[in-house]
């Protein structure tokens, strides 16, 4: 909880230095009526690529929302206890988000809102090695199997972060914007299949689970950096 309270204010702190810097380098403006309207377009950011649909309502309110996903593979070896493992990473992320923002400035806003969340990230695995002990010669395949599953300890993420949205073009119907913000995922929850001999590994009674879940107790909150690029509609 302790390590939780300190990410909380240093991502507070990294808001006001973003904003009061936002503020030295880019000047303010008025919001224009033809400003007023529905956007949609494109984001990339550390939970993901997706799409997006806005609408302006003055020049204090923006209300946003729309889905984003990320998936990532990747297969590799590792050692562990003198047994060689082939793995498997599938790494998911993503989910739909409904945001609303409150400018303080023309360009700059602060935005809460949440996620239907979709983290999801699996492991699965099994050995690819003989466990060799003094004379005895167990075979890989008696060695076992191991699936590692997680997903975020809350499905819906409450979310809050800061940015700066900039109008561009002549009849400025092009948006752009920056964004820094964080969802409190809560504790992860994870799953543990084994086979073979990994099998005590996924046993209750082991508290093998458990164990691992204190250990990721304190990755409560996921960072995340967007860039938007929208089109005004009407």
């Amino acid at each position: 909880m302790k390590k939780v309270k300190t990410l909380g204010l240093l991502f507070l702190f990294l808001c006001v230095i973003f904003n009061s810097k936002a503020q030295e380098l880019i000047p303010d403006r008025t919001i224009h009526p033809q400003n007023v309207g529905l956007y949609t377009g494109g984001h990339a950011s550390t939970n993901g690529l997706g799409v997006n649909v806005g609408y302006v309502v003055n020049k204090r309110f923006t209300f946003r929302t729309g889905f984003e996903t990320m998936k990532l593979n990747s297969n590799f070896d590792f050692d562990e206890n003198d047994i060689s493992y082939n793995a498997d990473l599938h790494y998911k992320t993503g989910g739909i988000f409904l945001l609303a923002d409150y400018f303080y400035t023309s360009r700059l806003y602060l935005t809460l809102g949440g996620l239907v969340n979709s983290f999801k990230p699996n492991m699965e695995g099994y050995a690819i090695s003989d466990l060799e002990y003094g004379d005895i010669v167990i075979p890989a395949e008696e060695v076992g199997t191991f699936n590692f599953g997680a997903e975020s300890g809350l499905k819906y993420s409450p979310y809050a972060g800061a940015g700066i949205r900039h109008f561009i073009g002549k009849k400025e119907k092009l948006v752009y914007s920056f964004e820094l913000g964080m969802y409190y995922m809560g504790a992860p929850k994870l799953k543990i299949e084994t086979t073979g001999l990994l099998l005590p590994t996924s046993d209750p009674a082991h508290g093998q689970a458990e164990y691992l879940e204190n250990q990721f107790d304190a990755y409560k909150i996921y960072p995340v950096l967007k860039f938007n690029l929208a089109f005004k509609i009407f």
